[in-house]
């Protein structure tokens, strides 16, 4: 079939001020005729000050859902995307415009709280109000934002363990509500757990 560049991304990160970084992914892609896209994956402000161990994050982002909705294509383990994910969240991932907030609990051990809130349409809100490409075989219809609770909203708790000094065990919960555009009342919930174990040899 010949040379393709189906995926090229240009990452940018920077201090603003003392408080602030910027971040930035930026995706070109070449389709089956050779045509470029430009896509604009990732860009947000993120605190770097904040009092009690708060963090603030806003623009566009992956969110925080699982250990893998928030990587790269690059950084997967494996080629392909997860089956779940895909099926769940669509061949983009789970992100849109939003804001999070995120608080390192004084635990002994990492613990840390997420919260965020973003947009719930379009097709990097699969299984919300994607009026594009419907997940599920579903109508869509047009579903407009009328108060907070047409957004998304996607909580999670991580928290890391130390088993021994080479072996670390991860766990986590997250969730993600919001309304779907197969209805003018209907609403998507999913919920998820996550289980990471690493081992590294001293």
């Amino acid at each position: 079939r010949g040379f393709t560049i189906p995926n090229e991304e240009l990452f940018f990160e920077g201090g603003v001020d003392p408080y602030f970084k910027a971040v930035a992914n930026i995706v070109f892609k070449l389709d089956e005729e050779n045509e470029t896209n430009v896509e604009l994956e990732e860009a947000y402000g993120l605190t770097t000050s904040l009092p009690w161990n708060l963090q603030g994050k806003v623009g566009q982002y992956l969110s925080e859902f699982g250990r893998i909705n928030q990587q790269h294509p690059h950084a997967w383990d494996f080629v392909d995307q997860p089956l779940v994910i895909g099926h769940m969240f669509g061949p983009e991932g789970l992100r849109n415009p939003g804001a999070r907030l995120s608080w390192l609990l004084p635990t002994p051990f990492y613990s840390e709280l997420y919260g965020s809130v973003q947009n719930s349409q379009g097709g990097t809100a699969y299984s919300f109000r994607n009026e594009e490409d419907p997940p599920f075989g579903r109508a869509a219809i047009e579903r407009r934002v009328t108060g907070l609770g047409d957004m998304l909203y996607v909580p999670r708790y991580v928290a890391s363990f130390d088993l021994t000094d080479s072996q670390t065990l991860v766990v986590g919960t997250s969730a993600a509500l919001g309304p779907n555009a197969s209805g003018t009342s209907t609403y998507t919930q999913i919920v998820g757990g996550d289980l990471y174990w690493k081992w590294k040899p001293a």
